[in-house]
């Protein structure tokens, strides 16, 4: 890597991929699915939106979570492993323990109005073992990090992954032949048609491989980013059509009720083949084209990048408890639907900003929401800045 060498972009990517996760979480409340707190204000734009949203934002944030991996490598070495633990592990068990509970008891309070939040906690331990997933860890996980399954999966992840790391082949044959770049969606689509059936739950083994496969691109596009770069720019209109297509044709499957039938209770069919082989572009064609679009208008940095920088994975960490618990009470005292999302997502964004200030006041705090200093005068985008 050239010590100068400006990659800006990657940071305003990985910045806004987990801001984007705070707007999609807002508006949870007011979409048909299930989720943890429920306005009664629902609505169907809420619906497209996640269905939308969904099928690819976390495939772009583990795109740059490969990234940053590549760059811890690079500048850790010998305590690769060890700083992967503490800023990925030691957080989610701190959430685990302190932050989580919050969310499943306002989940339960909503349910049942009254309900102590003491009495609660003495039971959060039997209300937690009573689910029954059996051996299948990434459930596991869910069940009890909720939204903070994503750092357990990625330090997984990399483990698994890591003998890969220094051998993968070479792919400047790409530059060649640009066109050939959407062969690699075939991977993600495989994926969904072989595992879908027999692991169709949220962030199981199907969903784990295929993250996993966006992981590793993300991994081999730092290696041979120069030679990758190129290629992505004289793909962009392909892969900007991928994605408004397969995204088009996604929400059309919604309307069709086989179809929509084989999105949700994916079984072997000709129907699930179809739904997955537009989830694997879309999961394929999005992260890759916003790479190109950022790197084309984003790749400059100014005074707020390292401190935005910085502010991600604790933000990430907090966001979704601030959502519920804040919107508990938004819901409950506030009677218009769009009046509820927009104090949801104000109050969220002003208090995490707010806890962030105070947690890295504290070298204590610092260390359990993962947080390391970040050199100032800094032009590549940090190994921390890709999670």
């Amino acid at each position: 890597m050239q010590p100068k060498e400006r990659i800006h972009f990657l940071d305003w990517l990985r910045i806004s991929a987990f801001g984007l996760l705070i707007l999609f979480h807002s508006w949870q409340p007011f979409n048909n699915f299930h989720w943890l707190i429920k306005s009664p204000h629902k609505t169907l734009v809420a619906d497209v939106l996640t269905v939308f949203f969904h099928t690819w934002r976390l495939y772009l944030i583990f795109f740059v979570s490969g990234v940053g991996t590549f760059l811890a490598l690079q500048s850790k070495k010998a305590q690769f492993f060890m700083d992967r633990f503490q800023r990925l592990i030691i957080p989610f068990i701190f959430g685990c323990i302190v932050i989580i509970p919050c969310q499943y008891y306002y989940q339960k309070l909503q349910q049942e109005p009254g309900l102590l939040f003491g009495d609660f906690i003495a039971h959060y331990p039997y209300f937690i073992a009573s689910r029954h997933y059996g051996i299948d860890i990434f459930q596991w996980l869910l069940e009890i990090g909720i939204h903070l399954w994503y750092l357990p999966s990625l330090f997984i992840m990399t483990v698994l992954l890591y003998p890969l790391f220094k051998w993968f082949p070479d792919v400047s044959w790409l530059t060649q032949r640009p066109r050939l770049l959407l062969l690699l969606a075939l991977p993600v689509m495989i994926t969904f048609i072989l595992l879908k059936p027999v692991f169709p739950e949220y962030t199981s083994v199907a969903d784990f491989v295929s993250y996993a496969i966006l992981f590793l691109y993300g991994f081999v596009f730092m290696q041979q980013r120069v030679q990758l770069l190129s290629v992505l720019h004289r793909n962009s209109s392909w892969l900007l059509a991928g994605g408004i297509a397969s995204a088009l044709l996604l929400i059309v499957c919604l309307m069709v009720p086989a179809l929509k039938k084989a999105a949700f209770h994916p079984s072997y069919s000709l129907n699930h083949v179809i739904v997955s082989i537009l989830l694997g572009l879309s999961a394929f064609s999005w992260p890759l084209y916003f790479v190109n679009l950022f790197s084309r208008r984003f790749n400059f940095s100014n005074q707020l990048l390292p401190e935005l920088n910085r502010s991600v994975l604790p933000v990430y960490i907090i966001h979704q408890t601030i959502i519920v618990v804040g919107g508990y009470y938004i819901i409950k005292y506030v009677g218009s639907g769009v009046l509820q999302f927009l104090l949801i997502l104000s109050v969220t964004i002003f208090v995490s900003m707010l806890v962030y200030w105070l947690i890295k006041r504290f070298r204590i705090t610092r260390f359990l929401f993962g947080i390391r200093k970040i050199p100032s005068n800094s032009r590549l985008l940090h190994p921390e800045g890709t999670r």
